[in-house]
């Protein structure tokens, strides 16, 4: 390793901005190997075949995240009549992989609440609870937001195992996205609705 590679990436610094943010190069070229030719084509391929439109359309760029440790990640979404309804980061540091998920579940105005309820009161998913916003202007009147997050050390599970994950995440928002058909969610669908989510969401 490169043992100026400080001095080097200071002089390489944007002096008219009010901060810099310094990596090493070495450790941020294996993290952006790894997120964009071991886990971006496998991400892709589960994005192409969903059927629906999806984000990046070709390698994104990757970003730094602020952890004790260098992170960089990349980010994708799923779209559908060009609302989002998932999105996901996967995140790689040299000690670690989180992978982020967020679901955004759209509801008629007719949708009964008493499901709306269930969801956000759902005692297994009180640990990273749901949100919900209403938009008075759109036929999405409510939007539910479900957040979830796994990882690991590498020394505990090796990458093998994030791309299964990947697949399970993205699989998995298909299904709960699928599953409400036309903005609606019944009372009586609910259970069958937690069950598809408890794979991702469950956070307690």
């Amino acid at each position: 390793m490169n043992k100026n590679w400080l001095i080097s990436e200071v002089k390489k610094a944007d002096i008219s901005k009010d901060y810099v943010i310094l990596e090493n190069p070495e450790t941020r070229g294996y993290l952006d190997g790894l997120l964009l030719n071991r886990f971006w084509p496998v991400i892709w391929s589960n994005l192409e075949g969903s059927g629906y439109n999806y984000y990046p359309r070709e390698a994104p760029k990757t970003e730094f995240e602020i952890e004790h440790i260098l992170t960089r990640s990349l980010t994708f979404m799923l779209i559908d009549k060009e609302r989002a309804f998932f999105r996901g980061t996967l995140s790689c540091s040299i000690e670690h992989w989180m992978l982020k998920s967020e679901f955004f579940l759209s509801l008629s105005k007719s949708n009964d609440p008493n499901p709306i309820f269930e969801i956000l009161g759902n005692s297994r998913l009180r640990g990273n609870p749901p949100e919900l916003s209403v938009d008075k202007m759109s036929d999405n009147y409510y939007q539910i937001t479900m957040h979830a997050g796994s990882g690991a050390s590498w020394g505990l599970y090796d990458k093998d195992t994030v791309e299964e994950k990947i697949r399970e995440v993205i699989d998995t928002n298909i299904e709960m996205y699928e599953f409400v058909e036309e903005g609606l969610l019944s009372v009586s669908d609910i259970g069958e609705f937690l069950t598809m989510a408890y794979k991702v969401y469950e956070a307690y």
